[in-house]
């Protein structure tokens, strides 16, 4: 047996104390009695009153508003199997690894800023399917869509810029491989594609690609991070200790800007939308907002295991101990013995 709502378990504890006093109360009023009266006069002084009855009287109020408290802490005993059909949105997240995306005009990076978005969206799914492709100057699909979002969060903490083997900037291949990896399942139902990046894109044509996309159903939402001032790109040794910035050919220390009007086409062309997230602030509700709007579709149907509660039980005998307790007098039913005529 198991409890479902085990904070409710403090009602034990302001229910020991009353106990407490009960019990020292009725021994106090026993010592009393005893000083005034002795013990075998009890029965002639007082015949109507029943210790006994007055015991169960207390067991019965005790054991009642036990059994309620239990009941209150939800006892679950036995499994159920139960089909549940499952509808959502099919979302994949791209995000921007490249070195730029270390960069910390959004305090602590804009990188970090950028999981830490992810992790708000995965907190706000309701029955979604997310997926998460990493790109720089090629994309990768770390993870295909999924319903078990502990893996996208494992999948989100492991993903650094160091782990891309091609340099760069290629938000193409990010919008390319999300439309690829839709197209291999089932019909979809206006898949989605969240893209978070700075916007710089130095490689193929990110906007042709979003129309390929926009043909294919794909609304596509964009998050520009950064500011359009820019901020030198850090550089880091092996001990993750500042080793300098990133510097042109001729020396030059590199700045990187946000380019917002490259996303925002990206997200017009694509029925989708852009969101500005340089001042720090998280969107990603707004985003899982103007998702909501979508039609959700049907995903695969799934057998969970569900817990049988059993409080209804132990409310049903908490309820009646109490009844029992409250007709159920302490005074005995003394029998009249009639007179005998003389």
């Amino acid at each position: 047996m198991i409890f479902k709502n085990i904070s409710q378990f403090y009602w034990f504890f302001i229910l020991i104390p009353i106990i407490i006093l009960m019990i020292v109360g009725y021994k106090k009023r026993h010592r009393q009695l005893e000083q005034t009266i002795n013990i075998s006069l009890w029965s002639t002084i007082i015949p109507h009153l029943s210790y006994s009855r007055r015991f169960w009287k207390r067991f019965m109020l005790i054991v009642g508003f036990s059994f309620i408290i239990i009941a209150l802490l939800r006892p679950q005993y036995g499994v159920i199997f139960k089909q549940i059909e499952r509808k959502g949105h099919d979302i994949f997240i791209a995000i921007d690894l490249s070195q730029s995306m270390l960069a910390q005009d959004i305090k602590p990076s804009r990188l970090i800023h950028a999981k830490r978005e992810v992790l708000g969206l995965i907190d706000d799914l309701q029955g979604d399917r997310i997926g998460l492709i990493a790109f720089s100057g090629d994309a990768i699909v770390q993870c295909p869509l999924t319903s078990d979002y502990s893996a996208i969060k494992m999948y989100l903490d492991f993903i650094e810029p160091n782990l891309m083997a091609v340099p760069g900037t290629d938000i193409a291949s990010a919008i390319k491989e999300a439309r690829l990896s839709f197209q291999r399942l089932s019909k979809s139902n206006k898949p989605i594609l969240i893209l978070i990046s700075d916007g710089e894109s130095f490689e193929n044509d990110p906007i042709e690609s979003a129309k390929v996309a926009a043909d294919k159903g794909i609304s596509i939402y964009t998050i520009g991070i950064g500011t359009p001032k820019g901020e030198p790109i850090p550089q880091f040794d092996e001990n993750g200790k500042l080793n300098g910035y990133k510097k042109d050919k001729n020396g030059d220390i590199v700045l990187s800007q946000l380019d917002e009007a490259s996303l925002k086409e990206i997200a017009t062309i694509s029925n989708g939308r852009y969101f500005n997230s340089t001042l720090g602030a998280f969107v990603m509700n707004q985003v899982y907002q103007e998702i909501s709007y979508h039609e959700k579709k049907r995903l695969e149907d799934s057998l969970l295991q569900f817990h049988q509660d059993r409080y209804q039980w132990f409310l049903a005998i908490g309820f009646i101990l109490l009844f029992l307790e409250i007709f159920l007098s302490d005074r005995k039913k003394l029998i009249k013995i009639p007179e005998l005529k003389r």
